[in-house]
């Protein structure tokens, strides 16, 4: 006995050394999500870590409401931006599993109506972004000034169906959020339900998910976060309605649905096993979506990517004030959920962060902070709003590599008008604001402090503008069209 309990202590002293080496190298992935919500100015945060069965991380993070600074959960709802395009993607997989459609199908022969231009569009080019349709959220005053109003699918359809083709179908790989949009309407046309009908019958109860909604203006969801974009050096609510979008955005689910949502899919549940390994693989163009990167690709409705050597398989997005993000790692047994209730690709950068932690990878270099400026507030006066008032119809100046082919047809009209003795500036369907003027003659707004506005002079009237850089990271310019008075003003979203 006295020799069993020697060599018992004697294990235990060796063993001891060991495990807390083991200890002291896991990683502390609850630091790494709070330093990059911290250098990405997020709200309020939900995450989810699991590799296998086992949870390594699942926890809430700032706040749900700031307002009321009502703390976010591990299991907030939010709207699902990105992470849900995926399931978009299953239904019409379904529906080829069932034999109802062919991903060779030309997309006319159910939705006619749809003018192709000439071009031979599959469901498979809609799937994996290689159609040459434009997307729609990049157009610019078509749904930036539309943002707050509610629309019907066809009126999605009718900010793109006229506009010119990105690219010749089949040839480029592109992302266009308008092939989703489309999407839907086949499957409504197809199984003859509404898109929310479909999903909740065909993907949200076979995977046994509780939390994950059909959210639009007619629902009250249960522990929904608020949403909240930068302004300036603060936050301020995000007041985009997402039924002003297509309807596969209007979503709401939390990271633990995700997470049983995705699993549902690996596990066979929702599709047959060769149908998910097609939409895994990527083909043709979306083969080679990233020239520089070759194993940057895109498969049928999900984002084929990789962390070094690392594959990973999912989709992550931003719009109306929330952020999203699922990732999985096949070979890994990781998988990463993150939802955010701030604008921005933040909860990639979450996911992208806690990945590369739990596989021992060397962390991302940390964003470096834009240099502040403090801004001038000098008089203006009355010959000057007289000189600078107009219409000014905004275009990019250059198509920078990191911007997508329809950005080329971006316009974004602004008015600049005198209001009670103070020069203002108005994007087009959104509050106007004051236009402060700098020493160096330039001018600013406060929402977007480190933007130059310049105004070329001529005869004594202003003929056009550049805001330098703009919200796309790039310059804006275009000319003055017209006077600032308010039916011209609200005409221009009909030119």
């Amino acid at each position: 006995m006295r020799h069993l309990k020697f060599f018992l202590a004697l294990a235990l002293s060796f063993a001891a050394p060991a495990i807390a080496r083991a200890q002291s190298a896991a990683p502390d992935l609850d630091a790494v999500a709070k330093r990059v919500i911290a250098e990405q100015h997020v709200v309020g945060a939900s995450v989810l870590v699991m590799r296998g069965n086992q949870v390594l991380l699942h926890k809430g993070y700032g706040f749900a409401d700031l307002g009321l600074q009502a703390p976010t959960k591990d299991e907030t709802v939010y709207h699902v931006v990105g992470p849900m395009l995926p399931f978009t993607g299953v239904a019409v997989l379904q529906l080829v599993d069932q034999g109802k459609l062919s991903l060779d199908d030309d997309i006319t022969r159910y939705i006619p109506e749809f003018p192709t231009q000439g071009h031979f569009v599959t469901i498979r080019n809609l799937l994996n972004h290689t159609s040459g349709i434009v997307d729609y959220h990049y157009l610019g005053d078509p749904i930036e000034a539309t943002s707050r109003i509610p629309k019907a699918l066809d009126e999605v359809m009718a900010l793109y169906a006229d506009k010119n083709w990105v690219h010749d179908t089949g040839t480029k790989w592109d992302w266009s959020i308008s092939g989703f949009q489309l999407l839907v309407t086949i499957i409504e046309r197809v199984s003859h339900q509404s898109f929310s009908d479909y999903v909740q019958q065909n993907i949200f109860t076979p995977a046994g998910v509780k939390s994950t909604t059909h959210c639009d203006d007619f629902s009250l969801v249960s522990g929904l976060s608020h949403a909240y974009r930068r302004f300036g050096a603060g936050d301020v609510p995000a007041l985009e309605d997402d039924m002003a979008y297509n309807y596969d955005l209007r979503f709401c689910s939390t990271v633990g649905d995700l997470v049983k949502l995705w699993r549902a899919i690996e596990e066979k549940k929702l599709l047959q096993p060769n149908t998910f390994k097609q939409m895994t693989t990527a083909e043709g163009a979306a083969a080679k979506k990233n020239p520089d990167d070759l194993l940057d690709q895109y498969g049928l409705a999900v984002s084929i990517n990789h962390e070094d050597a690392h594959r990973r398989v999912g989709q992550h997005g931003s719009l109306f004030g929330y952020s999203g993000s699922l990732y999985d790692f096949p070979a890994d047994h990781l998988t990463i959920a993150v939802l955010t209730n701030t604008e921005g690709q933040n909860a990639y950068a979450i996911t992208r962060a806690l990945a590369r932690a739990v596989l021992g990878l060397a962390p991302l270099p940390a964003p470096r902070p834009a240099p502040e400026r403090v801004l001038a507030d000098n008089a203006v006066f009355a010959d000057t709003i007289a000189q600078l008032s107009g219409i000014y119809v905004l275009k990019l100046d250059r198509l920078s590599p990191d911007l997508h082919d329809s950005f080329a047809q971006y316009r974004r009209t602004y008015r600049v008008f005198g209001e009670n003795g103070r020069l203002m500036i108005q994007p087009l369907g959104e509050p106007a604001e004051r236009l402060l003027k700098q020493d160096d003659g330039s001018f600013a707004m406060r929402s977007s402090p480190r933007n130059h506005i310049t105004f070329s002079i001529v005869n004594n009237r202003a003929v056009s503008m550049t805001m330098d850089p703009s919200s796309l990271g790039v310059p804006l310019s275009g000319a003055n069209v017209g006077d600032p008075d308010p039916a011209s003003f609200h005409q221009q979203l009909h030119q």
